[in-house]
């Protein structure tokens, strides 16, 4: 995803819009991993925190459906590199 297009938004408005694919199973085990890893990121990014909570809902049998969001979610964090939060 290094040369990926950068989004504007985490998640898109219409992302529930389903497809004659959308209800594929993908691998859990990677998918969670990922998501995993987003919700880590929320620690800094609170700009996330929608997009990874309605990611995380679908631990159990992710779809294709949740699987495009989730690269929505690291095209946005692409483009999106310089914004951050500091802790004193």
């Amino acid at each position: 995803m290094e040369s990926c297009k950068p989004m504007e938004t985490p998640l898109a408005g219409d992302w529930r819009k389903e497809d004659a694919t959308s209800r594929e199973v993908v691998e859990a085990t990677i998918y969670r991993q990922l998501v995993g890893s987003l919700m880590y990121l929320v620690n800094t990014r609170s700009d996330l925190c929608y997009a990874v909570n309605q990611l995380s809902q679908e631990m159990v049998r992710p779809t294709k459906l949740y699987w495009k969001a989730t690269k929505h979610v690291l095209r946005y964090l692409r483009g999106t590199t310089q914004y951050k939060l500091w802790y004193r």
